[in-house]
């Protein structure tokens, strides 16, 4: 493959495009704050300009992003200067030196009111990460048209215990009582699946903005009942439960599920839903 794609961030996602990739025959370069051979900062433009014309990539995937999103809420700063500047100055160089752009974004742009939302929908964020991040798509698509800008929600098994997926299983395993939101509905990829849709969109024509997700909606609740069915553990350890926004830092919107039907008609990689993918 003639492709080089620069992975900026080395979080869940960007380590599952880095390993993916490589799997896959793509030549990948790994950048991010913290690594040895290719130290970036994305808040500083020089920085990234640095890296391009070092390594001369022809994608570059951009997977940094602050998601404290209770912390973000108390000290937004930090939160606008990566999440903001930072897809700004990624797009400013990739437009500048004719590289592919895709900038991974989030459902959390919509207020949640009614779900279902398609590209085209206008976005109302209702808390400081999701504000950030809409910032981030509007520079992206300002300083570079021919960006692409991926809303999505994701889930999977991290290797460090982190996040939904793993939390619910250590609790199951555990024989613990846990509640799961029933008023929270989203419909999130697993997160190999989106890292396979991801490559695919390195590789092919489209522009602005794309939402990759499932087909099936989905509450918190039974997000975690499918997980315990599917795998034989107890039903009775999941109680259902209400997100209260008034006891949290941070609001967040209720429904964030996101139409898919622009991804299905172009991707050949179709999404897999949660029973599937448990299934083996």
């Amino acid at each position: 493959m003639d492709k080089k794609v620069l992975v900026i961030g080395n979080g869940f996602l960007g380590n599952s495009i880095i390993n993916e990739g490589q799997k896959k025959g793509f030549q990948i370069i790994s950048a991010h704050t913290s690594s040895n051979n290719h130290s970036l900062d994305i808040r500083k433009i020089e920085s990234i300009e640095k890296i391009v014309t070092k390594i001369s990539p022809t994608v570059i995937i951009n997977c940094a992003a602050l998601t404290n999103v209770d912390e973000i809420e108390k000290n937004p700063k930090d939160a606008y200067s990566v999440n903001s500047l930072g897809a700004k100055n990624l797009a400013k160089i990739s437009k500048n030196y004719g590289i592919k752009f895709i900038q991974i974004s989030t459902d959390s742009v919509f207020d949640g009111k009614r779900g279902n939302y398609s590209e085209t929908d206008t976005v109302n964020p209702i808390n400081e990460y999701a504000k950030s991040k809409k910032l981030g798509e509007d520079y992206t698509l300002d300083e570079n048209s021919e960006s692409i800008v991926v809303r999505t929600n994701f889930y999977g098994e991290n290797k460090d215990g982190k996040f939904l997926y793993n939390w619910i299983l250590n609790n199951l395993k555990n024989n613990k009582i846990f509640s799961g939101f029933n008023n929270i509905v989203f419909n999130p990829l697993e997160i190999q699946n989106l890292t396979d849709m991801l490559l695919e969109i390195s590789e092919i024509k489209y522009a602005g903005i794309i939402h990759l997700s499932t087909d099936k909606n989905m509450t918190k609740y039974e997000f975690a009942r499918k997980i315990a069915n599917e795998l034989q553990y107890d039903l009775e350890l999941i109680k259902k439960g209400l997100l209260d926004n008034n006891k949290m830092t941070a609001k967040r919107p209720l429904n964030t599920t996101l139409s898919n039907k622009i991804a299905k008609k172009i991707l050949k990689t179709k999404p897999i839903e949660l029973e599937k993918w448990l299934q083996g």
